[in-house]
């Protein structure tokens, strides 16, 4: 049985100790991220069942999974579009002014079009962060953990609003879809059983396959 204690405290969401950063940079006034895990590639698990056996000999399962899934909820700030805070500084003197580099960021984007646009133009890889800072409880402090979303990409804007009396706030949803995940660093071991050698036997153009 796990040890009880200060180690496996309750873990709160909120209140900064979780931060989600976009090409290293703070996503700021965010409401609400949702993450949607990867799904095994496939209809599912296939069970195994001889015509002559009462019950399924075996259970198959992939050892491959789809992409995963971010939606980001976010204060619309005057000035601005949502997009135009991922990746960009902002600014220490004035929390609702975006300054950066427009090519690095997707400042300026009119419309969803030109976000795919320049999403697509960003060179290297958009990597989203989740970093996990617990507090100190009792004197102790657990050491910060991450994870790794790799290859992101923006698919979906929800960028309509409906304007009422007694709204106060407004949202909009940004869906982030990825490739893998990572944590700590740390990748699967399916990178492992991809890359394995052909049993030690060096490949020739003149086997057939």
């Amino acid at each position: 049985m796990a040890d009880v204690g200060v180690r496996n405290r309750v873990r709160v969401g909120g209140s900064g100790f979780t931060v989600f950063t976009w090409q290293s940079q703070p996503i700021g006034f965010a409401r609400q991220i949702g993450h949607t895990s990867p799904a095994p590639v496939g209809p599912g698990p296939v069970a195994i069942h001889p015509m002559d056996e009462p019950y399924p000999v075996q259970v198959i399962t992939p050892a491959a999974a789809g992409m995963g899934t971010l939606t980001l909820e976010l204060y619309e700030l005057y000035g601005g579009k949502v997009w135009d805070r991922l990746g960009a500084k902002v600014n220490t003197n004035d929390n609702t002014r975006v300054v950066g580099d427009d090519t690095t960021t997707l400042r300026g984007a009119v419309d969803l079009v030109d976000v795919f646009i320049k999403v697509a133009s960003i060179p290297g890889e958009i990597q989203v962060v989740k970093y996990i800072r617990p507090p100190t409880l009792k004197g102790r402090t657990i050491k910060p953990y991450t994870e790794e979303y790799h290859n992101c990409v923006i698919t979906n804007i929800v960028d309509g609003e409906t304007i009422e009396v007694g709204t106060m706030e407004v949202l909009k949803t940004i869906t982030v879809a990825y490739t893998h995940m990572t944590r700590g660093g740390r990748r699967s071991s399916a990178w492992s059983l991809r890359d394995r050698p052909f049993g030690g036997t060096a490949f020739s153009a003149n086997v057939a396959f």
